[in-house]
């Protein structure tokens, strides 16, 4: 399997340049789409495609998502974005747009954008509100490392112990071996917001 490109690698810094993310941010986004890898350099051909692909979601450019008002913007808009998604795929949140994250991110900080959220006490106000809430609503039991594979797999559980909750199947109880937990937790979203739907007819 042929590593990634020059072109790649300076693609991926490129973009998230100017989404304003510092390298810790860049590299949690790494992480999230190349399998707990969080060096560019590391990264394989197909890898850096979905880096790419995953930094354009986040930038605004990709129409995997609605489409927001205001773009996000600045060092940890991934991270509550990608907390925003997992309430969505919870059944917590109800509008998944950048819109209604800017409106919960304003109300716990005050501020009126992502990108004028710098301060760390300001950020971890907003992180933690909204953790706090998926855990309350959604029993998410987040874990003390705060490593991506381990939030997106507290996620997986939460999903199974809802969906058991609302009558539907659940095959397994823990996560196996190279299961992609990006596409199960969508994947589960789906039917969530399905029945929770059909429930409230």
């Amino acid at each position: 399997m042929s590593s990634a490109t020059a072109a790649q690698i300076g693609a991926i810094h490129s973009i998230a340049k100017a989404m304003g993310l510092d390298d810790s941010s860049r590299r949690d986004v790494i992480a999230a789409a190349a399998g707990g890898k969080r060096s560019s350099r590391g990264l394989t051909d197909q890898e850096a495609r979905r880096v790419i692909e995953q930094l354009k979601l986040l930038q605004g450019g990709g129409s995997a998502r609605p489409k927001a008002s205001g773009q996000l913007a600045g060092p940890y808009a991934p991270k509550l974005q990608a907390l925003w998604l997992s309430g969505w795929h919870l059944g917590v949140v109800r509008d998944r747009t950048d819109t209604a994250l800017l409106s919960f991110v304003k109300r716990q900080t005050g501020l009126d954008h992502t990108r004028f959220l710098r301060d760390p006490a300001d950020a971890r106000r907003a992180i933690e509100a909204l953790k706090a809430w998926l855990a309350r609503e959604a029993g998410v039991e987040w874990p003390a490392s705060g490593f991506v594979e381990a939030s997106k797999a507290a996620v997986w559980r939460a999903q199974r112990r809802l969906m058991a909750a609302l009558g539907l199947p659940v095959l397994d109880a823990e996560p196996g071996p190279g299961t992609d937990l990006d596409v199960e937790i969508r994947t589960g979203g789906a039917v969530i917001r399905r029945r929770m739907k059909v429930r409230q007819a």
